[in-house]
């Protein structure tokens, strides 16, 4: 018998079914690995910031900010903290080097930074909404002097 005689010879017999079966399941295969090859083979590493910042606290009277730095360091970091005008500061660990309830911004700027976790923790006389804050954290990329600015939302 010719192949081609053989394949029709074949056809609509338990031999075909199984390899319709064993065609489907190459298919299957073939599908998942185009979905999965991509988290199993080695990616190129994601950028990580130098510095970064969370709310840990961002309603009420107290507002805490907590902002990491990475080694190595940047030489400095600027920290804006935005709030509504109007609201004072009863206290503030540390305190800011600049300070306008006017405008209703704070201002730090941080030298000789240490890597990990840095809070600076704000209480005001009035109680303040999540979305009537945020803070921009400036600073020059460690190594390539990029400038980066980052906003941060609670």
């Amino acid at each position: 018998m010719t192949p081609e005689l053989r394949c029709r010879h074949i056809t609509g017999t338990a031999a075909a079914a199984a390899s319709s079966a064993t065609v489907a399941h190459l298919r299957l295969l073939a599908v998942l690995l185009v979905f999965l090859a991509p988290s199993i083979l080695p990616r190129a590493a994601l950028a990580v910031e130098p510095v970064s910042g969370k709310y840990l606290s961002a309603f009420g009277r107290t507002v805490i900010l907590e902002y990491r730095v990475i080694y190595p360091p940047p030489a400095s970091v600027i920290i804006e903290q935005y709030f509504p005008p109007g609201h004072e500061i009863v206290s503030a660990n540390p305190m800011p080097q600049k300070y306008s309830s006017k405008l209703g911004k704070m201002k730090w700027i941080f030298k000789n930074l240490q890597p990990g976790s840095h809070i600076i923790a704000i209480e005001f006389n009035w109680p303040v909404r999540a979305s009537d804050i945020q803070a921009s954290l400036r600073y020059r990329y460690p190594g390539r002097g990029l400038y980066t600015e980052t906003t941060i939302l609670p």
